[in-house]
């Protein structure tokens, strides 16, 4: 049993909170202490977790989605950042050495993945204007090694997916002593687990703009040369594929900067476990 606290706890506003209260109120929910077997900013913590799982399942491929998505995962590290600065989860996660190391290296995880995502949508995006360039000068080796390039980067981003899955294995969280380690842990891990789900979903979209853009670039090129099918000229092509470049380019611009955010976030809550573990609070 998670112990009471003689202190008042200011949590942050769940997403769904936050729609309901936009227009009336802004700031921070106040909670007292309450005889609870759960610490208020627990239930916090799973109530964001449920937001991020719900919309990873119900994710379609617009860029609404995955913009709100981003903002949805940075929502809630911000909270497991909130929750590590507790003076009584840093005392439970002192004491759990080997838990802890685990949560780290989840942690390292996610920041590497998203450090190479955001290398990776630069390099597209600049594989995307050498692309548009060799459709406009009817360049057909530089259109074939951008395109190779571009699937490269795609290849890159289903490898970091394969990674973002391990994210969240902690089989050394049962070796929680007690029942306030284990909640505590248990929390953490949730928190992480569904980072890493809402993740691989995200990168998948990203996947999924950049192969149509580089698709309706390939295919337009192929009816151009199609003897069987009737010719059209380049700025035909470019309309053709306009939608498509447009797209992943606003995909971009989102992803870069929603990644930046969430990186930021997970890079604190390392240090902030890395300092729990030094006896640096």
């Amino acid at each position: 049993m998670v112990p009471r606290f003689s202190h008042s706890i200011s949590l942050p506003m769940t997403m769904s909170t936050w729609h309901r209260g936009r227009g009336r109120a802004t700031g921070h929910v106040r909670s007292v202490s309450l005889p609870c077997q759960s610490h208020p900013l627990i239930a916090n913590l799973q109530d964001q977790i449920g937001t991020v799982r719900s919309s990873a399942a119900s994710a379609d491929a617009s860029l609404a989605w995955i913009q709100t998505g981003l903002s949805q995962i940075q929502l809630l590290m911000s909270a497991v950042n909130d929750f590590l600065h507790l003076s009584e989860s840093k005392t439970v996660l002192q004491h759990a050495t080997s838990s802890t190391e685990c949560l780290l290296e989840n942690f390292l995880y996610l920041i590497d993945s998203y450090s190479s995502l955001l290398s990776d949508i630069v390099t597209l995006m600049q594989h995307q204007f050498e692309v548009q360039s060799a459709l406009r000068r009817h360049d057909s080796a530089l259109l074939a090694s951008s395109l190779k390039s571009q699937r490269r980067i795609e290849k890159n981003l289903n490898h970091l997916m394969v990674s973002l899955r391990t994210a969240g294995k902690c089989p050394s969280l049962l070796l929680a002593s007690n029942v306030q380690e284990t909640e505590i842990f248990e929390v953490l891990k949730e928190a992480i687990g569904a980072t890493s789900a809402a993740s691989v979903v995200l990168f998948n979209r990203v996947v999924a703009m950049s192969s149509a853009a580089s698709t309706s670039a390939d295919s337009s090129v192929l009816y151009t040369i199609n003897p069987f099918k009737k010719k059209i000229s380049n700025e035909e092509i470019e309309k053709l594929i306009y939608v498509k470049f447009e797209e992943l380019e606003e995909c971009v611009r989102i992803v870069e900067s929603g990644s930046e955010r969430v990186l930021r976030t997970l890079v604190n809550n390392r240090v902030a476990l890395l300092n729990i573990q030094s006896n640096s609070f």
